[in-house]
């Protein structure tokens, strides 16, 4: 990459990420602190005093780290809500986040949940996929925005859990996960896939590896329908010819993942640092 592109790349991320805090920064109340997160709507008031890193954070006793997995290898071990400052944006405020510390050789950060019960509509605009909804500690997805700055930092793995009344659970993995930025609309870009829900995500049937996001505002799929609004809810589509989508995980009680089950009854999806010396706990597939 010669200079001018350089400058170029920069000035998009650097204006990316001032247009960023603009438009997501604000801030939680913890022992009549103020503190500035980017996602302050999406944690109750209740549960401010519930995440784990703010003490530490505050007496200086600890540094912001990345994801889940450094909070992990600093000794943190219990499920729960921390707060995290991914780069490589240094002007990016933190943000809080859900971190599973039990499962699989530990430390996956948590980036969306959906039940069946689910009380979202999921239906949602641009602007609510791009900066988060929900509830942290429940059913949400944390935004396409936070999503592209934690997956650029590294390199990522993702794993989708999945459970069903009459399967059980099982899992898909991918052993690259990373969405571009803004400007090239987050588009999804994955890599091989493994565990025994079947890929929903990159076969001849649905292929949505490289494709763009889209919402019921912001129709950015191939196909002539508007795909976010046929189904409710926004995704990587490939096509919407179909009644049902082939895997779409963030729609009001339709969880799909084709074959695995066409209405699971709760999904998450979670990231980890790719780690060649992690050994595997043996998850049921």
């Amino acid at each position: 990459m010669d200079f001018h592109n350089q400058f170029m790349a920069f000035t998009v991320i650097l204006l990316s990420a001032q247009n960023f805090a603009l438009a997501a920064e604000g801030s939680l109340t913890y022992k009549q602190l103020q503190v500035k997160v980017a996602n302050a709507d999406m944690v109750p008031p209740d549960q401010v005093n519930k995440i784990i890193n703010m003490r530490d954070l505050l007496l200086k006793k600890a540094k912001f780290s990345r994801d889940c997995n450094e909070l992990f290898e600093q000794g943190f071990n219990e499920n729960g809500l921390y707060v995290i400052k991914p780069e490589p944006v240094a002007k990016m405020p933190p943000i809080v986040i859900n971190c599973n510390m039990s499962y699989d050789c530990s430390g996956w950060t948590v980036l969306h949940r959906n039940t069946r019960q689910s009380e979202m509509t999921w239906n949602e605009t641009w602007s609510a996929y791009k900066y988060g909804f929900g509830n942290i500690q429940g059913d949400h997805y944390i935004g396409n925005e936070y999503i592209h700055f934690l997956t650029t930092q590294k390199w990522y793995k993702a794993r989708v859990i999945m459970d069903d009344e009459k399967r059980g659970q099982s899992y898909a993995e991918y052993d690259i996960f990373r969405l571009g930025n803004g400007m090239t609309h987050y588009r999804l870009h994955l890599g091989a896939y493994k565990g025994g829900a079947g890929d929903a995500l990159a076969i001849n049937e649905n292929m949505v590896d490289n494709l763009p996001f889209s919402s019921r505002d912001e129709d950015r799929d191939g196909d002539v329908d508007n795909c976010a609004s046929k189904y409710g809810g926004g995704w990587w589509y490939d096509s919407c010819s179909t009644r049902h989508p082939f895997a779409m995980l963030t729609q009001k009680e339709n969880i799909h993942w084709t074959p695995f089950c066409n209405n699971c009854r709760h999904v998450v999806l979670m990231v980890k640092p790719i780690n060649m010396f992690c050994r595997s706990e043996g998850m049921k597939e």
